[in-house]
């Protein structure tokens, strides 16, 4: 799963027309403590678009829990139990998801405030369930993995219409056709206090149930909705090639938008600009996947170190646990020579060991120096410290390698020879 992320971070691929659903009350069952997981059958129908993070690492139970019936491409519906997990070591505002009383994974940490918002506000605590749906996804990986996604309602009760208590504007002060404002609907004052004015916004258009949602910048899938476009100006903001749309105004218990409406000659220059921008970023993207990366010669720098790019983390590398044990074997290292090993980026660090295999790429290590770093990989700083026996080097350069290659046939097809 780690592999795709990144293949599609590469091509820059937006997703969030995939998850960001409207969270209204009808499509989502109310919440329930006291339901039993064999007291009716699955609920299949509704939204299932709020999506479990984490189920990488639950692989194993999920193919427990579904058999082969995922992997034949059908769909799996159960219940889940969405637990707050106040112990987590890493995050104490996490949020565990649990079906047939196995972890197969946590709500992102964005939905964790969310549903953590939603619990105080309506009164609710403990375990609650909610319909659940197992998939099987083989779009990005030729083998297949189970995903987990969840018809849970994250709105907030009290979101609420704004039209009785505010007079929508049908214009703005200008008169331009080309400019719309307008008080926004169904507010979630959750997620307006995370903006302020002049804060760029997104407008979502659902063709299917005619409405515009509006999105705040930051928020990310399934997340950071402020509310629903009036309906009197679906047709005009839907019909426009494109609009810009900010915030205008914000006060006690609403929220004003500008809207303006790009023209089809705009929106022609701005979709010529951005394929420019694409082939660049392809040309570069190609650079990194083919050009051999050149890493500094280790000296006594190295013992005043931090490990940059932590991600990537997969079955085919290592644990996150080996990792933390290497991290301590490494800060006890640079101690006893003087140094001092920084668990981030730091200006008094002098080297940066790359740990992603997919950050392994010449602009990465291009913006380190630029940053005034000594730069290697986390192989030849592990051999350079003696700690090769606590983790096999090997997986990591053979899933380095792999990347690059299948990222490559993915975007521009065999990778060619090196000579």
């Amino acid at each position: 799963m780690t592999l795709l992320k990144k293949i599609l971070g590469l091509f820059g691929r937006n997703t969030e027309n995939n998850f960001v659903k409207d969270h209204q009350a009808q499509f989502k069952p109310p919440i329930n403590s006291n339901t039993s997981h064999t007291s009716k059958a699955p609920i299949t129908f509704g939204r299932f678009d709020v999506i479990v993070v984490g189920v990488s690492f639950y692989q194993k139970v999920l193919e427990k829990i579904c058999g082969n019936k995922c992997g034949k491409g059908l769909d799996v519906f159960t219940q889940a139990d969405i637990i707050p997990d106040n112990d987590n070591p890493y995050d104490n505002h996490a949020v565990r998801v649990e079906i047939d009383g196995e972890t197969v994974g946590h709500l992102s940490r964005k939905n964790a405030i969310l549903w953590r918002s939603k619990m105080i506000s309506d009164n609710h605590s403990g375990v609650v369930k909610c319909p659940a749906k197992i998939v099987w996804d083989k779009n990005y990986d030729e083998e297949g993995s189970y995903g987990v996604w969840l018809n849970l309602d994250l709105s907030l009760s009290d979101s609420k219409p704004e039209r009785e208590s505010a007079e929508t504007l049908s214009a703005s002060i200008n008169q331009s056709e080309d400019y719309i404002e307008f008080l926004v609907n169904e507010l979630n004052s959750f997620e307006l206090s995370h903006c302020s004015v002049g804060d760029v916004v997104k407008l979502w258009v659902a063709h299917d149930a005619k409405e515009i949602f509006i999105y705040r910048k930051g928020g990310g899938p399934g997340e950071g909705k402020i509310g629903i476009c009036p309906d009197e100006f679906f047709r005009d903001i839907s019909a426009a090639p494109g609009c810009d749309a900010k915030i205008a105004s914000i006060y006690e218990g609403g929220c004003k938008i500008s809207c303006r409406l790009v023209s089809k000659a705009e929106m022609a220059e701005r979709n010529k600009q951005i394929k420019a921008a694409e082939r660049k970023k392809r040309q570069q993207i190609r650079k990194d996947l083919t050009s051999p990366v050149k890493y500094s010669a280790i000296d006594e720098d190295i013992y005043k170190c931090y490990i940059s790019n932590k991600t990537g983390m997969c079955d085919d590398i290592g644990t996150w646990e080996q990792f933390h044990k290497i991290e301590e074997q490494i800060a006890q290292i640079c101690q006893e020579r003087n140094g001092k090993y920084y668990k981030g980026q730091t200006k008094t660090a002098r080297f940066a060991i790359i740990f992603d295999p997919a950050a392994r790429t010449l602009s990465n290590v291009t913006r380190l120096r630029e940053k005034g770093y000594k730069v290697t990989s986390f192989e030849k700083a592990l051999d350079h410290f003696g700690l090769t026996d606590i983790w096999d080097c090997k997986k990591l350069t053979k899933t380095e390698n792999d990347y690059k290659r299948v990222t490559y046939k993915a975007m521009f097809g065999d990778m060619p020879s090196k000579k």
